[in-house]
């Protein structure tokens, strides 16, 4: 059965940074995955919203729906994985409940005070205020948090990210049953 570690919480509240320091701290091999790797690695043509041949508006539930296959994937290939993500709406929660099923599970909310959020996404290069998904730091701490308890949360704020990942660390060795599916 593969583990997961799963870091959930809006866009740029440091999922990502803190993935990398778990992963370098954690006593098994664990791999990070995280959409934005996909984006990153050049596989998607320009990503525009003009009605063209790839208008993210029409091919983005495409791209979420495969990477949540991969996840499957990965996970069904008995790799534990650091799963970097948002879930955005109560159907995706839904579909992670029966894609992560049948793995142990560790669900974690990442949060960040809001003035943090917003510096982090002027500050990231690939952020395109106001025009994307990233830009809606409110409308995710709105809503992400709303889809399950936490089996263990943080503030990525609030003590160094190589802290944070031993917290973390910490709290998965001990976990008990995962709430996530409750």
């Amino acid at each position: 059965m593969a583990k997961v570690i799963f870091l959930h919480g809006t866009s740029s509240c440091g999922k990502s940074t803190l993935s990398k320091a778990i992963q370098s701290q954690i006593d098994q091999p664990f791999w990070h995955f995280a959409s934005d790797q996909l984006v990153e690695a050049g596989m998607l043509p320009k990503r525009v919203n003009d009605g063209g041949a790839f208008d993210w508006k029409i091919n983005r539930p495409k791209f979420f729906e495969a990477f949540h296959l991969c996840i499957k994937a990965i996970l069904d290939a008995e790799n534990n994985i650091i799963l970097d993500h948002i879930i955005e709406s109560h159907e995706w929660y839904e579909e992670q409940k029966v894609l992560l099923s049948g793995h142990d599970l560790f669900f974690v909310g990442v949060h960040c005070p809001i003035e943090v959020l917003r510096q982090r996404e002027i500050e990231r290069e690939d952020s395109n205020i106001g025009n994307r998904y990233r830009g809606e730091a409110e409308y995710h701490l709105k809503h992400v948090h709303t889809y399950s308890e936490y089996d263990f949360e943080i503030n990525s704020n609030e003590k160094s990210v190589e802290d944070t990942a031993s917290q973390v660390i910490e709290a998965w060795s001990k976990r008990p049953k995962s709430k996530f599916f409750e």
